[in-house]
């Protein structure tokens, strides 16, 4: 049975956008119980961890590591497609792009959270990416989206010091 491409791609946006309002229930629980700064210490530290356990699923191509990156990161799940990533470097020495889109920061702002609240949740989520990629055995640095911005987050990644 051939799945329509349009079926597939809504049901892994509602997937991540499920996932940012779960993010944020967490969040507004820990919150509520732990104060704001423990709230997103926890938040950190488990999103992270989740992201780590990605990266056992991740096959490094040592002759084109960052080649292998943008087909197993930055393309998927969709061949891109709910990211929009906007690649500006893909070479030897390392790998930036730009999500120009995301369904998390989306679910979100449809949820009519404010520009602050979303770019704090933004950062937390980056976690996951922090998580897989340094598991994987690369450098990271994530410019997470702030009010003003357009797209969403900038990811640096090189390969590991």
């Amino acid at each position: 049975m051939s799945l329509d491409p349009e079926v597939i791609h809504a049901a892994l946006t509602d997937a991540n956008k499920s996932r940012a309002h779960l993010y944020l229930a967490f969040f507004r629980a820990m919150e509520k119980r732990m104060g704001r700064p423990e709230a997103i210490a926890a938040m950190r530290e488990a999103i992270r961890g989740w992201g780590a356990g990605l990266a056992a699923g991740m096959v490094r191509r040592e002759a084109d590591p960052f080649g292998g990156l943008l087909e197993q990161f930055v393309h998927v799940p969709d061949g891109g497609r709910m990211f929009q990533p906007r690649v500006g470097r893909c070479d030897a020495g390392g790998l930036d792009t730009q999500m120009m889109r995301c369904p998390l920061k989306e679910a979100w702002t449809e949820a009519g959270l404010a520009d602050a609240e979303i770019a704090l949740l933004c950062n937390i989520a980056a976690e996951a990416d922090y998580g897989t990629l340094e598991a994987a055995g690369f450098s990271v640095e994530i410019d997470c989206w702030q009010p003003g911005k357009t797209g969403c987050c900038n990811i640096r990644i090189r390969a590991a010091q």
